[in-house]
């Protein structure tokens, strides 16, 4: 994605790109290590909850907290459901074990944990291992996602079209990578105008985790960007595109 300057999505502050920290499955490297980090450096991120996670139910006041510091919890199901090829995923909760009434009951019973746990709507969701379909014979569940949830996060790697992407699969790079590479994305996104979504799961620990060092030089870098880098929750994020695209279309549309 190449955008002339003219054609630049506004951003907020006349940023020149926004990125959004966002942290799946609710484990316990990210309640204390990713929000000690996000805290000295002054930055909010987005924690895509499963709604089953043991650290979230042992330690619910905890991640409530992380709400009331300003971060953002959003839903990642509750049971986690994934292809049947992962070893690791129960049996009774592969995507394939799912139909989508099975499907439309977690996400409504998703949105009742959010609600419980203090998280103003509109909400955000992250698709499981990026699967969007259920059953045997594969449906997509895309658009019981969309009629519930602001925005929701996949898996493809590469930095978001504000402009053209759908919000209800928005792309998002892996962020176990080393510090140069994450640093990389974020001049990458400066350099496009476009959205970086970065996916973490541990933070220094748990598992497919990030180098503690690689996500502390991520956030400094981005603290010494806050001119040029809009560092947003996912989903004001996807509220002010919302909001632009409307103003856009508003503008465009011939008065009668």
């Amino acid at each position: 994605m190449k955008i002339d300057a003219a054609m630049r999505f506004p951003w907020p502050r006349s940023a020149r790109a926004p990125v959004s920290l966002t942290y799946d499955d609710a484990v316990p490297t990210q309640r204390t290590n990713a929000a000690r980090q996000l805290a000295e450096c002054g930055l909010m991120g987005t924690f895509f909850l499963t709604g089953t996670a043991p650290d979230l139910e042992a330690r619910r006041t905890e991640w409530v907290k992380l709400r009331a510091a300003g971060h953002e919890l959003a839903s990642h199901t509750m049971h986690h459901p994934c292809d049947c090829s992962h070893v690791w995923v129960p049996r009774g909760y592969t995507v394939q074990d799912y139909d989508l009434a099975r499907m439309q009951a977690e996400l409504d019973e998703t949105l009742g944990l959010l609600a419980g746990l203090g998280a103003p709507a509109p909400h955000t969701f992250a698709y499981p291992c990026g699967e969007t379909h259920v059953g045997q014979d594969p449906q997509s569940y895309v658009g019981l996602v969309a009629e519930r949830f602001l925005a929701a996060r996949g898996v493809e790697p590469r930095i978001a079209d504000p402009q053209n992407d759908p919000l209800s699969l928005v792309p998002a790079h892996d962020g176990a990578k080393s510090p140069a590479e994450l640093i990389a994305l974020v001049e990458q996104a400066v350099a496009q105008g476009g959205w970086l979504v970065l996916l973490f799961h541990g933070v220094g620990g748990d598992h497919l985790p990030v180098e503690l060092a690689a996500h502390q030089a991520l956030l400094e870098h981005l603290a010494r960007r806050r001119t040029d880098v809009w560092t947003e929750r996912f989903g004001a994020v996807a509220q002010h595109i919302k909001a632009e695209r409307g103003r856009q279309h508003k503008a465009s549309t011939p008065h009668r």
